[in-house]
């Protein structure tokens, strides 16, 4: 019984000490989304190509107007 009380406070204490950490912690975290082509570095498996390929298309195709 004393086990399972150490083990959940020593659990309840992890979790203050990672809430801590992280408020103190702050930051400026950014989020981007896609990368530059010209810079892939998983071409071995082609899904940089596809991915290319794919915002080319999205570029085309906000470029077109609406009609």
């Amino acid at each position: 019984m004393s086990f399972a009380v150490v083990s959940i406070g020593a659990l309840i204490a992890l979790g203050i000490v990672a809430a801590i950490a992280s408020r103190l912690q702050g930051g400026n975290d950014e989020i981007t989304v896609g990368h530059d082509c010209s810079s892939c570095t998983s071409a071995n498996d082609g899904s940089c190509q596809l991915h290319c390929l794919m915002e080319e298309k999205k570029k085309k195709a906000c470029a077109e107007p609406n009609t």
